[in-house]
């Protein structure tokens, strides 16, 4: 562990490090402000069969504050509190301690205790053909993101596949398989008043829902205070199903509080 942290503090803009090959044991934790540049991305990659097993369970098993111009790439973490975790340092949305620019692709976080894939306080957040196992919450938990996308991800055993909160906007949800968990979306819901991002009054705003395959035991999507969902047009353009029965009929395939 002590080579793979002296290797992640020396990256600068454009490099790519390749993790060891095999299981790594231990918590990766990102030195703070990583950052590449505009056009010059840091590219933390897995190797042959790359596998992190978190050994705390207190912090994730790979994550970081305040990176900027990050990839995330091509490995897989097992246990941690949170699978992948990038984050703002601190709760106040200044540009200088918030994530910017970061893409996690090709990554399968399993059993974490909380979420598989966590990014909060920042802009331009993609998430693209990862898989989820397993946990207690959310399977991808966006917070505080503005501008951004989760496609193509494989989602099965969580309370809740995916949550939009705190303030996302401008996000796309697109082309999603979500099986075995109980609620599929949350397109926003409550959260504390310390971390609702500034640029909006809503929890969610022009959440873009299209091309999911849903199948949960409770809601397939549940949006509140979101501005911006047609619950006929997102039923039209994802594939929904849920097994639960109220009161005898089926819940509701969309459904919006507030």
């Amino acid at each position: 562990m002590k080579d793979i942290n002296r290797a992640l503090a020396a990256l600068k803009p454009g490099d790519t490090y390749t993790l060891p090959d095999g299981d790594i044991i231990g918590n990766i934790v990102l030195p703070r402000g990583l950052s590449g540049s505009k056009g010059k991305f840091i590219t933390i990659r897995g190797g042959e069969d790359t596998r992190i097993k978190a050994k705390d369970d207190r912090k994730a098993a790979i994550g970081g504050g305040g990176c900027k111009w990050l990839r995330l790439v091509g490995f897989s973490t097992v246990g941690g509190l949170n699978g992948v975790q990038v984050s703002q340092n601190g709760a106040d949305y200044d540009p200088a301690k918030m994530i910017a620019h970061i893409y996690i692709v090709r990554v399968t976080a399993i059993d974490p205790v909380d979420d598989g894939i966590k990014a909060n306080g920042g802009t331009d957040v993609h998430v693209h053909s990862c898989i989820v196992r397993g946990g207690r919450d959310q399977a991808i938990d966006f917070l505080g993101i503005d501008g951004g996308s989760i496609r193509r991800c494989d989602i099965s055993g969580n309370p809740i596949a995916i949550t939009t909160k705190g303030g996302c906007r401008r996000i796309d949800i697109l082309r999603n398989t979500i099986r075995d968990c109980r609620d599929g979306l949350h397109i926003g819901e409550r959260t504390a008043p310390q971390w609702q991002a500034p640029w909006t009054d809503y929890s969610a705003e022009g959440v873009d829902v299209r091309g999911n395959d849903i199948s949960v035991t409770g809601n397939p999507i549940v949006a509140s205070q979101a501005l911006g969902i047609d619950p006929a047009q997102v039923m039209r353009d994802n594939a929904l199903t849920t097994t639960k029965r109220a009161r005898g009929q089926m819940a509701p395939l969309v459904e919006v509080n507030g």
